[in-house]
């Protein structure tokens, strides 16, 4: 039976020099950096390319891994200023759209699947439309599962100005999809 080590524990050694943990903490995690930026941008060629760049950063900064932190706060740290410089750098991180890229429906799909579908495209698009510290807070509690707390530490905020902020955002989420649904 094979031994299932925690991402704190692959982390570790990682720092220690073990290269192969760092495929292991990739496989495990990449999807929900890769969801996480392509949520946020819309855009999957750059969502590609910064989850890239955030398993870079894991592999250059390994060696100041403290061992107290918990991975997945980091990792999203890591992501969440690789996404700031990117909308710096683009000049488009307060206030404009991204452009969208609208899905293909398979025809021979069930009408409830094509149901599904479409509302979740209403939801990405009503949060495409939030600003960008609104949608980061969206994500990261309801899409990632990150506490008020974990999410202040992430971000270097207190909980309460995350918990008020999060109900903001999804209060203005609600009147978005509300229009969006209507029109």
């Amino acid at each position: 039976m094979k031994k299932q080590f925690s991402d704190e524990m692959l982390m570790k050694k990682l720092a220690a020099g073990e290269k192969r943990s760092a495929g292991i903490l990739y496989d495990r995690n990449y999807k929900n950096v890769y969801g996480y930026f392509y949520r946020m941008t819309r855009n999957a060629e750059a969502s590609r390319d910064l989850t890239q760049n955030v398993f870079v950063k894991i592999l250059k900064y390994s060696h100041s891994w403290k061992d107290d932190k918990v991975f997945a706060y980091w990792l999203f740290r890591i992501a969440r200023n690789i996404l700031i410089d990117y909308y710096n750098e683009k000049r488009k991180f307060y206030g404009e759209d991204n452009d969208l890229e609208v899905a293909e429906f398979d025809q021979e799909e069930s009408m409830r699947e094509q149901d599904t579908k479409e509302k979740f495209e209403f939801l990405i698009e009503a949060m495409s439309q939030l600003p960008p510290a609104y949608r980061e807070m969206i994500e990261l509690n309801r899409f990632q599962g990150f506490s008020y707390k974990e999410i202040a530490d992430t971000i270097s905020s207190t909980e309460n100005a995350v918990k008020v902020k999060t109900f903001r955002a999804i209060q203005k989420l609600k009147e978005i999809y509300t229009k969006i649904i209507i029109e």
